[in-house]
């Protein structure tokens, strides 16, 4: 499990698997948009049902101007700055695709696949002690520095939910969506423990 796998499956993926692929990212981050929203704001938008990847091709635009719609920066302004800059990374996610630039799917998807990883690295850090196992970390020259546990979580789902994708089992397409929802859930429970700490 690498970024160099991730970046393979990536390049070798179709535009539906693609889309899908960013969807699921989207998916996964989801608690960090509708952290401290009211219920109502996305209302059926972060169910599982509607990210179901035989449908998601064709819906993504809509689920996705569903989230642009909430998207609110006001709402974070007495919010912790972890806080919202984790929201603000989540949100970027979702404004990219209707941006000007006119990116294309695979552009897209990759741009989600680093902001997730992004996200995730960010919440390990807010997570660590302020001790000095938290201090400057010296990589060796010709090395990668290590991946957080988060970011390896996501690393691993981002391969499985691509690898998945690229089944012509129906089924095993499917399982992409019960992937995405560990992360979902991953997410929220340490976006709680973050909040907690601050």
């Amino acid at each position: 499990m690498s970024h160099e796998s991730l970046s393979r499956l990536l390049s070798e993926a179709d535009e539906d698997a693609a889309l899908i692929s960013g969807g699921m990212c989207v998916y996964r981050v989801l608690p960090v948009l509708s952290w401290d929203a009211p219920p109502e704001l996305y209302g059926s938008l972060t169910e599982p049902s509607e990210w179901n990847p035989e449908t998601l091709p064709r819906r993504l635009r809509e689920i996705l101007e569903g989230l642009r719609d909430g998207i609110d920066a006001e709402r974070f302004e007495e919010a912790p700055e972890e806080i919202a800059e984790l929201y603000a990374m989540a949100s970027e996610m979702v404004l990219r695709f209707f941006g000007d630039d006119g990116a294309e799917i695979a552009e897209w998807s990759d741009w989600c696949s680093s902001l997730a990883l992004d996200i995730h690295q960010q919440l390990d850090g807010f997570l660590e002690d302020d001790d000095a196992s938290s201090g400057p970390v010296f990589i060796t020259a010709g090395t990668q520095p290590a991946l957080t546990p988060l970011e390896e979580a996501e690393l691993g789902d981002q391969i499985s939910t691509l690898v998945r994708l690229g089944s012509s089992d129906h089924i095993v397409r499917r399982s992409v969506v019960e992937i995405a929802e560990q992360g979902n859930a991953r997410t929220r429970s340490t976006l709680e423990r973050v909040a907690a700490s601050l």
